[in-house]
């Protein structure tokens, strides 16, 4: 039950930087490559206004530990409010300037904007603790019981849980509001909007810095969840990644979709750790069974859909070759033919991973959910562009 209470308040913070995210580029079409920048800036303004004074360790005249700024020891929400407005701003002060680029140069600025920032977390020791980063971020409550861990993670689900149906709330009203259908004029056609007398700078500075601040009180939350901050893993290229896989799956524009994005493509994460832990290695020398199994059943699969497609072509008079073009024009056949090659694909997948890394059962599980993400992605891209949960969009009539 702890797992379980990790991976919801895990997935409660990613909720939170897709809805920053959506704001961004479901909203206003901006596309935002450093969300990890913002994200950053917020998990360490909450680590260094809410910890404890932590001066330098010196060992025998060598340093053990840099120390960092901090000390202050505020509440945890002076601190998440800290957060907020530090990503905001920040963020205000990247668009001022990025915002006049074309999409494709928005995307560059910020993800340079947010490898500066990691590049600045590594070396500036006094301030951040460098490369060890900061810890002993408190709890929201300190419980001192044998199912503390429980408990503990109980508190935050809760925490974040609320936060997050405020957040929703809140979002869905402004998304509703005059101000909200700007911003989908904005993204919809911008030199239209701007023709309309609205002032679509503001509008975009705006949804970028509140976006920005959003991307803060997420890394509050992290700060808080995990009791310590690093640049180097927390804070990679790959976390503005998944925020983009998760806004696409649960799709753009939806508020609701990114946070069913959020907690299906961490799940997925978090399952594959699940198995790599519980699954036992007994299973590992199963695989080589399993992978040849794939591969014959897809080629199966996929000669037998050759052959139906052909004879719905040859015979289409009679009963069984209106049978099978009736399959072929109901796009069963060509469903078919993907699964049987994705079929043959897993096995050969396996194959190559068994050839480079024997026995690796966790390195497969891994590469088995990256696989499984990617195959999700390119069935949303053919069948349903939109997400999960299309934008609802109102019609006058």
């Amino acid at each position: 039950m702890t797992n379980v209470g990790f991976y919801a308040s895990i997935a409660i913070i990613f909720a939170v930087l897709a809805l920053g995210f959506n704001l961004q580029w479901g909203y206003t079409g901006l596309f935002n490559a450093g969300i990890a920048g913002f994200y950053l800036v917020g998990a360490y303004t909450m680590a260094i206004a809410i910890t404890a004074p932590a001066p330098p360790i010196v060992i025998g005249g060598i340093p053990v530990y840099p120390g960092h700024l901090g000390g202050y020891s505020l509440p945890l929400a002076a601190g998440a409010i800290l957060a907020m407005l530090a990503s905001g701003t920040v963020a205000a002060v990247i668009a001022l300037p990025a915002l006049r680029l074309r999409a494709d140069y928005l995307a560059i600025a910020t993800l340079a904007f947010a490898s500066i920032l990691q590049i600045f977390a590594n070396n500036l020791q006094s301030v951040t603790g460098g490369a060890i980063g900061i810890t002993g971020i408190p709890k929201p409550i300190a419980f001192q019981t044998a199912d503390a861990p429980f408990l503990n993670a109980i508190t935050i689900v809760g925490i974040g849980s609320a936060i997050l149906l405020f957040l929703l709330f809140l979002l869905q009203f402004m998304a509703e509001s005059p101000w909200g259908r700007v911003l989908r004029a904005v993204r919809e056609d911008e030199e239209a909007t701007m023709a309309l007398g609205k002032n679509t700078f503001n509008y975009k500075l705006q949804a970028f810095a509140l976006g920005g601040s959003l991307m803060g009180l997420a890394g509050a939350l992290f700060a808080v969840t995990l009791g310590y901050v690093s640049p180097s893993s927390s804070f990679a290229p790959a976390v503005t990644f998944s925020v983009w896989v998760m806004v696409i799956v649960g799709g753009s524009g939806n508020n609701r979709g990114a946070i069913v994005g959020a907690f299906l493509i961490y799940g997925l994460e978090w399952l594959s750790v699940q198995l790599k832990d519980y699954v036992p290695i007994a299973l590992a020398a199963g695989f080589l069974s399993i992978r040849f199994a794939l591969i014959v059943i897809g080629f199966i699969a996929a000669v037998s859909v050759g052959l139906l497609i052909l004879l719905s072509w040859r015979k289409p008079t009679s009963v069984w070759g209106r049978v099978l073009r009736k399959i072929r024009e109901r796009g069963w056949a060509r469903n078919g033919v993907i699964g049987a090659f994705a079929l043959y694909g897993l096995g050969w997948g396996f194959v190559l991973l068994e050839q480079y890394r024997p026995g690796a059962i966790g390195d497969t599980i891994f590469y088995l959910r990256l696989m499984f993400i990617g195959v999700l992605l390119i069935l949303l891209i053919i069948y349903r562009p939109e997400g999960i949960l299309r934008e609802h969009k109102r019609v006058l009539r």
